[in-house]
């Protein structure tokens, strides 16, 4: 199934677990409910104004790097920290708009269900993103 709107458009395959129907830009409720081997992601846009310019600064990138290793989910780069679980971020600027992609993935202990980090590489692959 393909998602498309605002120029945004994601190729979704499969959800690891189910997600709230109201939830912050970053699913701080989801994550708070992810279970062992669950992975989240979510694009959120921001808008250009003073201080923030698209392709300048925290937002020069002009890619998300693919795939994205397992090695680069870490604990620190978590919104709210949680046994178990490393996020990821990444500011980023696609057709002159600035994004941050923030994902998680949860791994409680070694043995454990691993987070299928493909999945979340399989759905970036599948972005695309139009200038306004």
């Amino acid at each position: 199934m393909i998602v498309s709107a605002h120029g945004i458009s994601v190729d979704l395959h499969a959800a690891s677990f189910a997600l709230p129907f109201d939830d912050g830009e970053f699913g701080t409720g989801a994550t708070g409910r992810m279970p062992p081997g669950g992975a989240f992601l979510t694009i959120t846009e921001y808008r250009p104004r003073k201080g923030l310019v698209p392709g300048r600064g925290l937002f020069a990138p002009h890619a998300i790097p693919l795939p994205i290793p397992r090695a680069r989910f870490r604990p620190n780069q978590l919104l709210v920290a949680r046994r178990g679980q490393r996020g990821y971020q990444h500011f980023f600027t696609e057709s002159g708009r600035p994004f941050c992609l923030y994902a998680v993935i949860h791994e409680p202990r070694l043995g454990a269900a691993r987070a299928d980090v493909g999945v979340v590489n399989d759905v970036l692959k599948s972005l695309s993103i139009e200038r306004r």
